[in-house]
This record gives C-alpha cells, structure tokens and sequence, in this order.
C-alpha cells in the first residue's frame, strides 16, 4: 500500500501544477508533495532501519551423523577463498546421500563438544511485520521473514574430527593404503588388553569375554584410527 499511496501522490502532484484550472492546486500540490515525502521516508525506513518490523526467532535441532561414509565421526568443512571463511558439510540422517552446507550470508558457524547424542542446531532471527498495519502498508514491498541473521552450533562428542574435504580425501587414500596395517595393530592391541584383563579376572564368563572382546575391537580400533590419523594430519 505504501508505493500506491507515494504512486498515487505523485500523479496527483503532477496534476496540480500543471493544471492550471483547478482552484486552490497549489494547497493540494503542497499536500501531495508532503505525502510523497513521507511515503517516500517510510519506505526507505522499513527496506533499510526495519522500520514497522520486529525480529522473529526460530531455533530447529536436528540429530548429526557423520558428513563421511566411511567408519569415522567427521564434521567436514570447505575453505573459501584465503581459508578464513569456511562452509561446513553436513548430514543429519545416515540415508542421506550427500551432506548439506551450511549458508555463508549473514551466517555464524560454530562447533562445542558434548557427552550427548551429536545434534545441529539452527537458529534464524528474522524480520516480520510488527502488527496489521505493518503488513498493510509494507506487503507490497514483500520483505517480510527477511533474514537477520543465522546460527548453526554442532554439538559433536569428543571422538569427532573436524576435518577440510583436502584432509579427508588424504585420509581416505590413507586408510585404503594401510587396511592391513590398521586390521594387524587393532589385533594386537586387542589381544594385549584382553589378556590383562582375562588375567586380572580369570573366571570371567564367556558372556562376559565376548561383550569385552567387542568393547575392546571398539576401542583399539578407534585408537589406531586416530594415531594413524595423527600422522598422516602433522
């Protein structure tokens, strides 16, 4: 409404001076001059203070699984430009092919780790109209839910590596070079850990061996991982 109401007073502006006819046409013209400011001021208050706005905030948590599909909790990220800037790759179901990036305009991205199950949480504040008069004059202009500005936090857990596409294309050469060497170290250490602890508890069930001999593929599995990953990343 308010680019018809400054439309609308500008042709009658122009009728009164030039018309010369119409009686009092310099009051009206007077008139619709100073509505053709004030519409005029009102617009380029709400496109560039928000004026008649209000912000809006929504906050959406959604569970993170690794941005890789090989056997390793990742994060991804891609560097822009010098590497200052980077957009960070994600996935938040396992049947998801390819991993979302996350936006770069008026967007702050940050990651902390956490004892929970992984999530990514966005957050959106946005311009809406602040009542119906609002929405009255300003719906012409079609900027309503305008962004503000957006927040995606990654809570990962400790065994997580945040990692460049660079890295993780090095890695995944690496891990096909050395399946052996990963598979004969992960043995090794298993078979050292089980035989202490089988020595310490020497009646331990079968059950019970089975469970730890699983607990134990885990851990020494993810142990050779990260020292392989150590190496390859100095």
């Amino acid at each position: 409404m308010s680019i018809v109401i400054l439309v609308l007073a500008t042709i009658l502006f122009f009728i009164f001076t030039v018309l010369p006819t119409i009686k009092h046409r310099f009051i009206y013209a007077l008139l619709a001059f100073a509505v053709m400011i004030g519409m005029t001021s009102v617009i380029v208050l709400n496109d560039s203070y928000e004026f008649g706005m209000k912000v809006e905030t929504t906050k959406t948590t959604r569970p993170l699984v690794s941005s890789t599909t090989e056997q390793l909790d990742t994060l991804l990220y891609q560097q822009l430009g010098t590497g200052s800037e980077r957009v960070y790759l994600y996935k938040t179901d396992v049947a998801q092919k390819k991993p979302q990036a996350t936006k770069t305009a008026d967007t702050t991205v940050k990651y902390h780790y956490t004892t929970k199950t992984p999530t990514v949480t966005i957050t959106e504040e946005r311009y809406v109209y602040q009542n119906k008069w609002s929405k009255f004059f300003f719906s012409i202009l079609h900027n309503d839910k305008r962004l503000k500005h957006r927040t995606y936090d990654f809570a990962i857990n400790q065994n997580w590596y945040v990692l460049s596409t660079k890295q993780a294309q090095r890695l995944k050469q690496v891990f096909s070079q050395n399946k052996e060497r990963i598979q004969q170290a992960t043995t090794k250490l298993v078979q050292e850990r089980f035989a202490k602890r089988l020595q310490a508890e020497p009646t331990m069930s079968t059950a019970k061996q089975a469970a730890l001999l699983k607990e134990l593929q885990q851990e020494a599995l993810q142990q050779t991982v990260a020292d392989l990953i150590k190496q390859t990343l100095k």
